[in-house]
């Protein structure tokens, strides 16, 4: 029951903003539709707005905007029609006239239209606190199920009540934060604190009951207890709050300025609720047989496993550039990856380093939001230019991780395709074509419905209900081709998908709040200032600055970064004579490289934190060397690396 109740409530807070954001589409739709259908369809919206419809006398309500236009018509007391006698302008006459006029379904027609235009405002106004909201209840899940990100994962009871102790501690940091915030807080702000201050309270107290409740008796437990692995199973966000409450409650005596930063998420609440719609699109995805369909096409051809790892990071880059950080496709995707992968004949390690690696190329690519968000931080580049260069990069990344791959091949990469493989490639495509067509067909549907278009704005919205229609259908299509399989019987639940989505979601999300009130000891430290504004030139200069923003993408999350380096690293770089695109493209590689990076290496915490059900101890590589043992390490780094050389000193040696 308790799970139930969780999955609806997370499931809700992501309908919310679909809600919204439909809403917003659905009613610029009416406004074109009434354009069309009655010419004058503005001047019928201004007598609904002022109640002065033939039927009777009850006013809509108005949003301020429409306030304000009411007030410049000298509208906004009007309800019944004056004699010409009192001087009306030449413009109320004539509203006074389409309102002697008004047919049923014009007034029909506009009050649909008004009421969504009110309920899309309310939702809209609402979104800061449903981020909020969205974040503790994911994190409720991630609490209980035990699942936030750390660097180690709890072994034996010793691990679990350091890993719980630590929460404890954390949430309780961020209580005593908040509520010196909340005196300094009025209105909506104000509340939004009494949710933190409740919600963490609340996961603090979940921290407790798991004490209560271990996974591994104390009875039972065998092991010694290690202080260093101990401390290695502390979650993420936990040191991070540690850090923060030295810096603020310590060292500045300022015990709200953890919370100050904390609220700094919901001046970009959109953005972290498209994480979580992005999350939930792909456990949608990983629920259907579309990834198993996909490897259906190139199974025949009996490709060799590395270079299928190749072919998926390759072919990976596109929900990237939609999604806008790597990190959100691994956690949406990397299940999926992993275990295809490992049923195509790869390794664990290499499936590991392309899972991985599974969002690292395509950042730079069109649409990206991160990108976007450089170009309007920045005037000084576009995000034509951006996106221009950023092809040539994925082109760099993509060759040099083939190049890589071959070098540390283990198999032979000889191709042997079955005798009859077109024919059965020809059968797996029509049975992946028809999803894809019933995919294009509902994303087309809602774009030529809704008059707009499909771009990174956008597609957070579109793609979870495409993806809802997809399920219905795969279990329908699965049902039908296997009927007797258990598997096609057994119907995905949709609270399955939402509760598995707030888990994963949760985790990250109290990662990117903590990352943000990093961001702010660095900057009120101003850490960054030790750097000298002159580095000598730009060779030298390029060379220090590669190295911090590889620092940085290691300790934060890619959105904080980016607004980070604005105010504090893209400034020396100017003064040093580095071209802005040379310089963030550069940083958008430097944050990727940081993410496989040890010892945090975010990409690879989330690529097991999301295949952990599926990992093996592999006895054959005691005794290997280290590239064996660390190959799912190795070959991300040196990929990434390479290519930041190209990307950082490849411009400034060739112009």
């Amino acid at each position: 029951m308790w799970r139930k109740i969780v999955s609806w409530a997370v499931l809700f807070f992501l309908f919310v903003p679909l809600i919204q954001s439909g809403g917003q589409l659905l009613q610029a739709r009416l406004l074109g539709v009434g354009g069309t259908i009655w010419p004058n369809y503005a001047m019928i919206r201004n007598v609904c707005m002022a109640g002065m419809t033939a039927g009777g006398d009850e006013r809509a309500e108005v949003s301020e905007s429409d306030s304000a236009l009411l007030d410049e018509l000298d509208l906004g007391s009007t309800g019944t029609a004056p004699s010409a006698s009192t001087g009306l302008s030449e413009t109320q006459l004539e509203l006074l006239e389409v309102a002697a006029n008004m047919t049923w379904a014009q007034s029909t027609y506009c009050g649909i239209e008004r009421r969504l235009s009110w309920l899309t405002i309310f939702a809209t106004d609402y979104i800061p606190m449903t981020m909020v909201v969205l974040l503790l209840v994911a994190g409720t899940v991630s609490t209980t199920r035990r699942y936030h990100i750390a660097l180690r994962n709890p072994e034996n009871w010793y691990d679990e009540v350091v890993t719980e102790v630590s929460q404890v501690l954390a949430n309780i940091i961020l209580v005593i934060s908040a509520s010196y915030m909340l005196m300094l807080q009025t209105g909506v702000e104000a509340q939004i604190q009494v949710l933190w201050i409740v919600g963490m309270a609340f996961l603090a107290g979940l921290n407790v009951y798991n004490l209560m409740h271990p996974v591994f008796p104390k009875k039972e437990n065998n092991a010694a207890l290690n202080l260093v692995n101990a401390s290695l199973c502390i979650p993420l966000y936990c040191w991070m709050a540690f850090i923060c409450a030295v810096y603020f409650f310590l060292y500045e005596h300022h015990p709200a300025g953890l919370a100050i930063y904390l609220q700094k998420l919901t001046e970009h609440a959109t953005l972290y609720i498209q994480i979580g719609l992005y999350v939930w699109t792909g456990i949608l995805l990983r629920d259907t047989s579309l990834g198993r369909r996909f490897f259906d096409i190139l199974k025949p051809w009996k490709l060799p496993s590395e270079l299928l790892a190749v072919i998926i990071v390759i072919v990976a880059a596109l929900p990237t550039a939609y999604s806008g950080a790597s990190g959100i496709v691994v956690l949406a995707l990397g299940a999926t990856v992993f275990t295809e992968l490992r049923r195509a004949g790869a390794t664990q390690e290499r499936a590991l380093a392309a899972t991985a690696m599974s969002g690292s190329l395509g950042v730079v690519l069109p649409p990206c939001l991160l990108v976007v968000i450089v170009a309007s931080l920045n005037l000084d580049v576009t995000t034509d230019e951006l996106f221009h260069w950023g092809w040539r990069v994925f082109a760099v990344s993509s060759s040099l991780f083939l190049v890589v791959s071959w070098f540390t091949r283990k198999e032979s990469w000889k191709i042997k395709p079955e005798s009859n493989a077109f024919g059965q490639t020809w059968l797996a495509f029509k049975s992946f074509g028809v999803y894809m067509i019933v995919s294009i067909v509902i994303v087309l549907a809602i774009v030529l419905g809704l008059g707009t278009h499909f771009d990174e704005h956008t597609a957070p919205y579109i793609l979870p209900i495409a993806m809802l229609a997809l399920l219905f259908i795969d279990y329908r299509y699965s049902k039908k081709e296997h009927p007797h399989t258990e598997e096609a019987r057994e119907a995905v639940k949709i609270t399955r998908t939402s509760y598995d989505a707030g888990s994963h979601l949760g985790a990250l999300l109290l990662l990117m709040g903590l990352s943000a009130s990093m961001g702010g000891v660095f900057e009120r430290s101003e850490v960054i200032n030790l750097f000298p504004t002159q580095l000598g030139s730009p060779f030298s200069a390029m060379l220090v600055l590669t190295v911090a923003l590889v620092i940085i993408g290691m300790l934060m999350d890619p959105y904080g970064a980016v607004i980070l380096v604005s105010v504090t690293l893209y400034p020396i770089a100017k003064a040093n004579g580095i071209n802005p695109l040379n310089f963030w493209m550069t940083a958008l590689v430097s944050f990727e490289l940081g993410y496989l990076t040890p010892p945090v290496a975010l990409n690879h915490l989330l690529t097991k934190h999301v295949v952990r059900h599926y990992l093996i101890k592999e006895e054959h590589l005691l005794g290997k060397g280290f590239l064996a043992k660390n190959e799912h390490i190795v070959i991300p780094i040196l990929v990434l690396f390479l290519t930041l050389l190209v990307t950082a000193f490849g411009p400034i040696f060739f112009g």
